[in-house]
């Protein structure tokens, strides 16, 4: 009788070599050494961004992020073509003189997006650098023509159709009796800038009967410093247009978003407060490359802070405030909206805080993010990276798959130095299913899901190519979405939201000064990144689910997430039972069934119950291999239906 017995020389290579891998891969390698003076291209950012040296020195631009990267200069002297990382490209700089340049991936001439500057300093160190690191305007402008309301039009819509190219329309406060001006605004003229005198008297009410506070349909078109209130659409709102800016903007209690840009390029929302909308407060959506920046925003009691589909490359969210949303920052693909996937957009030195608002207004595809910091749900090649993270109920920062037409898995995203506190079941968690590279170092955290989260998926690390991730979080998820198609949660009506009691925001410093152009920023102010006091605390989790959560949807959560795992391990323990019993079967056969049954996930489990000769009888072996699942998918469906 053959015997099968375990050589311990092969088990203890095979243990040597699990326990070595991992090692290595946290160890990583040692970068090539390059010339200096050095600049780092990681993803979506140059570091230094700018860059002084003497004539005749070589820089090296060295790729130490997870895509590839182009160094393109704006007047096209030098281009590196793609890199990948890990390799480098240098170039010699012979004259004095401003160099700027950008990544052609994630970036574009002009300082936008992954970009920089090489100065070479002319003599004695004598600087040749015009601007400022924050600034890509570098002059101001005056009006060609300024258009007055209401003193020289009645109505912003009457100026708004005289103005021409270069004009400036000047808004003071409606002289009604409610002291707003009642209409939905049509722009239609490139190149103006619509500007109200005092951003919290300057004041457009929809009267919830309205469509859009404003619908910008031409390019470059800039408004700032006015309010938005109780449109049926939205506050403020570009839609298929190249330049667009909303500056010290204030839009609350809208029924749709309060500032939108649609299938829009190079824009920028910055110093703007979104509070009140049943989509998101802010939404940038269906471009690539989209060449926008929002920054020192604030948007709170939304259904989403941030919404963003199908949108990315130079996209930037940064240094800004979101805070008692439903759900935070929620970049995502879907097949509904044109250009999925979402891909690359950088959110970066935020504070993300306590969004778990289940009394904001909502429409049922936003109720799923509830409870959740960051969300990346189907995107690809996104950067998370220095952001304070706080309160949530749920997840911090959560890299999940998306469900529309097509099923949508999160890749080569990264999410690092960010400092996540207080979350109620993970501070950082990567949902299973997922495409693999998606990278997680140097965060701050006190629990991920799945367990060891920075070690097995550490940024640099071949193991990071493995999709893996937890079931739970998706199950979680899922639920949220059964209660929000079965009308099983109650959303606050945005007509009847309160107003924001912080709705008094600072206005332009002088709002006389000349005309600013549509990208007056590349990066934001800092912020007080200190958060509020959370009522959230770690909960007792089991498997990746939060024992604090409802009763009866911690049940729902147990039973599609934990039985399905107890039901796979008594198919694995049955195969393992009956091969090592079986007597006439040989030693090869023997491990063959075994290797199939444990390395392919389901097929080959089902392979041996029906080819495999068993001498269990037929009907247990149909019964615990087709009979269990299909109980368990009936049991789920009526638990989904009728509990969640």
């Amino acid at each position: 009788m053959d015997k099968w017995r375990p050589r311990f020389p092969w088990f203890a290579f095979i243990t040597l070599i699990f326990l070595l891998v991992p090692l290595l891969a946290a160890c990583g390698s040692s970068p090539p050494t390059s010339v200096s003076p050095l600049v780092s291209s990681t993803d979506n950012e140059f570091t230094p961004r700018e860059l002084h040296i003497q004539p005749g020195q070589t820089v090296t631009w060295m790729n130490n992020g997870q895509t590839g990267h182009t160094v393109t200069a704006d007047e096209g002297s030098f281009d590196s073509h793609t890199f990948q990382p890990g390799a480098q490209y240098t170039h010699t700089f012979t004259t004095p003189g401003r160099y700027p340049y950008y990544c052609a991936l994630h970036g574009a001439a002009g300082g936008y997006g992954m970009a920089g500057v090489i100065i070479v300093d002319g003599p004695s160190g004598i600087s040749n650098s015009t601007t400022s690191s924050t600034s890509i305007n570098s002059q101001l402008r005056a009006p060609a023509a300024t258009l007055r309301v209401p003193e020289d039009y009645p109505t912003i819509q009457a100026a708004v159709n005289a103005a021409k190219a270069g004009d400036l329309v000047s808004i003071g406060p409606s002289p009604d009796t409610d002291g707003a001006y009642h209409e939905s605004v049509m722009v239609k003229t490139p190149d103006i800038t619509i500007r109200g005198r005092d951003r919290n008297t300057v004041i457009l009410d929809g009267q919830y009967k309205l469509d859009d506070g404003f619908e910008a349909l031409a390019n470059n078109v800039v408004i700032e410093n006015m309010t938005a209130r109780h449109y049926t659409g939205n506050g403020f709102y570009w839609t298929g247009v190249t330049g667009y800016r909303g500056s010290y903007l204030t839009a609350y209690g809208n029924g749709d978003y309060g500032i939108y840009a649609y299938q829009s390029v190079n824009g920028q929302f910055d110093h703007s407060f979104a509070a009140g909308q049943p989509d998101s407060g802010f939404y940038i959506g269906a471009c690539h490359p989209c060449h926008a920046l929002i920054t020192n925003v604030i948007s709170e009691d939304n259904a989403l802070g941030f919404s963003g589909t199908n949108a990315g490359g130079d996209l930037v969210i940064s240094d800004s405030l979101w805070r008692n949303n439903m759900g935070g920052i929620v970049p995502n693909t879907l097949d509904s909206e044109p250009g999925p996937p979402q891909d690359s957009v950088t959110i970066i030195n935020n504070l993300v805080e306590n969004n778990n608002n289940d009394h904001a207004p909502a429409k049922t595809l936003q109720y799923p993010s509830i409870g959740n910091g960051i969300m990346l749900a189907g995107g690809i090649n996104d950067v998370v990276k220095g952001n304070r993270v706080s309160g949530q109920k749920y997840y911090g920062i959560l890299v999940i798959s998306n469900l529309d037409t097509n099923f949508w898995e999160p890749g080569n995203n990264t999410v690092m130095n960010n400092i996540v506190t207080d979350s109620g079941v993970a501070d950082l968690a990567l949902a299973a299913l997922s495409a693999g590279n998606n990278c997680f170092s140097n965060n701050t955290v006190t629990r991920t899901s799945p367990p060891f989260l920075q070690f097995t998926h550490a940024c640099g690390s071949p193991l990071a190519r493995a999709g893996a991730g937890d079931p739970a979080p998706a199950a979680v998820v899922f639920d949220h979405f059964m209660q929000a198609n079965m009308g099983r949660f109650s959303a606050q009506n945005w007509e009847t939201a309160p107003v924001p009691a912080d709705v008094i925001q600072p206005g332009m410093s002088d709002p006389t000064v000349a005309l600013q152009g549509i990208r007056t920023l590349t990066e934001g102010t800092p912020i007080n990144m200190t958060p509020e006091a959370s009522s959230i605390a770690p909960s007792l989790t089991l498997g990746g689910l939060g024992l604090a959560s409802p009763f009866l949807e911690a049940l729902v959560g147990f039973y599609t997430y934990f039985l399905p795992l107890a039901l796979y391990g008594a198919w694995l323990s049955v195969i393992t039972w009956d091969v090592v019993r079986r007597s006439e079967m040989k030693t090869g056969a023997r491990l063959g069934w075994l290797a199939i049954a444990y390395l392919i996930p389901v097929l080959g489990p089902l392979a041996y119950f029906f080819f495999g000769k068993s001498p269990i009888q037929r009907a247990p072996r149909f019964a615990l291999a087709l009979g269990a699942p299909v109980i368990y998918l009936g049991i789920a469906a009526l638990l989904l239906f009728f509990i969640s």
